[in-house]
């Protein structure tokens, strides 16, 4: 299979291109800034999104598009910036008839209080401001099924840890473990995502991961 993943050279990007190429898949990398190293499968392209024509004449023969996309923290129009990106990014995967991916926040699921992450005491308000624009994209998209998109909702801290492969699925629920933590590492998520590439389960919906041990 090959994979485009938007965002290769972030934190969430990276992890899913090392697991899609030690899974046997092509990958084509899409960045902006700091390039990844090269790998055999793996094809690097430092371009950004909004030039469309290129953007798509780069993403034409994957088979599935994976966007950890983020625009950065301290860009200016942050919020409005994952919207704008997303919009180009569903346009053209509408457009190829590709499945898609979006890596989004956790803070759109509900709490086992009731509220929505982002309305709760606990979450850290500077997380809940830079997910904003994660949120916008959801809640625009959520209900699109003119495009094949899945959606991946990570647990509250994504952390830099092991694959373990011992996480547990849910849909519009936090999960939390046996502490009362919401937790995946980065490894873990990115194996989910690339499970869902290769068998999807979610297209047109929303899926979350967390260890509950």
């Amino acid at each position: 299979m090959k994979i485009a993943v938007i965002g290769a050279s972030g934190f969430v990007g990276e992890n899913i291109v090392n697991v899609a190429l030690s899974r046997g898949h092509e990958v084509i990398g899409i960045f902006r800034r700091n390039k990844i190293k090269d790998q055999n499968n793996l094809k690097l392209h430092k371009l950004t999104i909004f030039d469309e024509e290129i953007f798509e004449n780069t993403i034409k023969d994957a088979d599935v598009i994976i966007s950890a996309y983020n625009p950065g923290y301290y860009h200016v129009a942050q919020a409005q910036r994952f919207v704008d990106g997303y919009d180009v990014m569903f346009k053209i995967a509408k457009k190829l008839n590709k499945h898609i991916i979006a890596v989004i926040g956790s803070t759109t699921l509900i709490q086992y209080d009731g509220e929505l992450v982002k309305n709760g005491l606990v979450y850290p308000k500077p997380w809940i401001a830079a997910l904003a624009g994660t949120d916008m994209v959801y809640d625009k998209y959520k209900n699109e099924h003119s495009i094949k998109i899945s959606f991946i909702s990570p647990a509250a801290e994504v952390f830099d840890g092991d694959l373990t492969k011992e996480f547990s699925y849910g849909k519009d629920h936090l999960l939390y473990d046996k502490l009362e933590r919401s937790r995946i590492s980065v490894q873990d998520l990115a194996y989910a995502i690339v499970l869902e590439a290769e068998n999807p389960k979610y297209i047109n919906s929303r899926f979350t991961i967390a260890y509950q041990k």
